[in-house]
């Protein structure tokens, strides 16, 4: 699905922040009364009237002088409007129009983007009185709104469902496989696809993207279709370096919600980092399938075990997610690039298995008898019965007398059990324990 983002943006203190935790139902950005205290912008799906779409908080800075507050807000600003496909411009009654709001609205009239005018901190009847006055930045009718409280924020739910498009993609889109790949700069990710689409056996074709100026790539290989998701990065150099990182991480995010395998690259001979593994446990959460790419491998010194040596310092790091399969690649000398895409393909075709129910339970009758879950506050745990009841993510759920007092290590046995017979190697596993 191609998700609608939708940015809120105005000058520091107008309520963005509040607004954000008002419409996504929990307090998650800080709120503060000085000016810039959010250093960290945020973004999270708004379900509202059964249609979603990702909002971003554009949040303030505490920046050294006001002269990097104004080049801050200012490009960030110019940023959403590249990246989002609806613009909450948001202001404040209190203060009325300020020289910043007149700017800023010019930057966002120029942007060729629906945009949403919110009028914040009209807290009754006799705060509406103000509202007229913010027709003069020529951004259609003001929506008074009171973060604080709540007040028209519904209403304002409303009105950005009708200004959103969603769209669930082709058929033919649905029927290829969806590959995002993900990784920090210079791992070879662009000459991975790059190599990909200039093979002539691989049939290519261009079809739109989710972001706008960006296309995804369609191609064959072993009589399949895929998807090749663009992870490009920002098309306007942005000076301030919180607006590079977080909107590279806003697109890393959108990629990996479209994509059914994330290949995610890292470079060998550096190794997994630690923000590695903060994306790559962002791809499980969401329940993406997850091959690991570790390119370059040319350039590593090598001796007999090398391979297995770095193999076994990988799934260390992994930890819980060393499920996820492992390939040392070079793109440059087109070394088991293939290997890597049939290794997806597994993973795709993996995270769509069904087990038969009589299949399940006769495998794990045997296992839960020799292994019995421990009893726990005097009471013996029994385990019935077991039934898979989704795939893509596989979901089972194992029907018990006492699922509360299931303790995670056996959790972990009976999921390890599950890999080790049906081989769900870079899938996300969901175990879910009922009363019988």
């Amino acid at each position: 699905m191609k998700q609608p983002v939708v940015a809120i943006v105005g000058r520091p203190n107008v309520g963005k922040s509040t607004f954000f935790n008002r419409l996504i139902s929990r307090r998650q950005a800080i709120v503060d009364d000085q000016p810039g205290v959010t250093r960290d912008r945020h973004y999270c799906e708004v379900d509202w009237a059964g249609k979603r779409f990702l909002l971003v908080d554009t949040g303030g800075y505490l920046p050294e002088s006001p002269d990097i507050i104004q080049q801050a807000v200012r490009e960030q600003v110019e940023i959403a409007i590249e990246e989002a496909d609806l613009i909450l411009f948001m202001v404040d009654s209190q203060t009325g129009i300020t020289t910043t709001d007149e700017t800023l609205a010019k930057i966002v009239r120029s942007g060729n983007k629906n945009v949403i005018l919110i009028v914040n901190k009209v807290d009754d009847n006799i705060g509406e009185l103000e509202v007229g006055q913010f027709y003069k930045l020529g951004l259609g009718q003001p929506y008074p709104v009171s973060a604080m409280v709540g007040r028209g924020s519904g209403d304002v739910l409303d009105v950005i469902i009708d200004n959103i498009k969603i769209s669930t993609g082709s058929e033919k889109e649905e029927d290829a496989i969806k590959l995002s790949v993900i990784g920090k700069e210079n791992v070879g990710k662009s000459s991975l696809v790059n190599t990909l689409l200039n093979q002539e056996r691989l049939i290519v074709t261009d079809i739109p993207g989710t972001t706008r100026d960006s296309i995804d790539s369609r191609f064959q290989f072993q009589r399949k279709s895929y998807i090749l998701i663009d992870t490009a990065g920002l098309k306007k150099r942005a000076k301030v370096q919180e607006n590079i990182l977080f909107y590279s991480s806003l697109r890393t995010f959108r990629s990996i919600k479209r994509s059914d395998v994330v290949l995610y690259m890292v470079e060998a001979e550096e190794g997994i980092s630690k923000q590695d593994l903060q994306v790559i446990s962002q791809a499980a959460g969401e329940w993406k399938g997850i091959v690991c790419i570790f390119n370059k491998w040319d350039l590593v010194e090598k001796h007999h075990r090398t391979m297995q040596t770095m193999m076994q310092e990988i799934k260390q790091k992994l930890g819980a997610l060393n499920y996820i399969p492992v390939i040392f690649t070079s793109v440059l000398n087109k070394q088991r690039l293939y290997k890597a895409i049939e290794l997806a393909t597994q993973v795709y075709q993996s995270s769509r298995k069904m087990i038969k129910t009589g299949e399940l339970n006769r495998y794990f009758q045997e296992i839960i008898k020799q292994t019995t879950p421990p009893a726990r506050k005097g009471k013996e745990v029994k385990i019935s019965y077991v039934t898979q009841v989704k795939n893509s993510p596989p979901v089972f759920i194992f029907f018990t007398n006492y699922p509360d007092l299931i303790p995670d290590n056996y959790r972990r046995f009976l999921e390890n059990k599950l890999r080790e017979r049906y081989r769900f190697e870079g899938v996300p596993i969901i175990l879910r324990f009922r009363k019988k």
